[in-house]
């Protein structure tokens, strides 16, 4: 199973690109804690809005979902979620 976590996020109180940086550091920081891969997606050139994206592989929808919530709510701590997409999709590996 793949679940995939795309956030959009209001930054207001970012005043550059360099200061987003210090921010879009932190959101992928908490990648690590859950053990996702990250990537920021879109809105690349504007400093008070990023959009990135959270993937996990797992054997259970369940679980990521569980995951996936997770990392929301810690994103929810910090931030302005603007919108927020989920999708647990499954895949399949066919290797010969």
């Amino acid at each position: 199973m793949l679940g995939i976590l795309v956030v959009e996020i209001h930054l207001p109180f970012v005043r550059s690109l360099k200061e987003k940086r210090k921010y879009i550091h932190r959101l992928r920081a908490i990648s690590r804690e859950f053990n996702a891969a990250f990537s920021e997606l879109e809105n690349r050139d504007k400093w008070q809005l990023t959009t990135v994206a959270y993937v996990l592989v797992g054997n259970g929808s369940q679980g990521l979902d569980s995951i996936l919530e997770r990392i929301l709510d810690r994103i929810d701590e910090r931030y302005e979620i603007l919108s927020a997409r989920k999708r647990i999709e499954p895949i399949s590996l066919d290797i010969l």
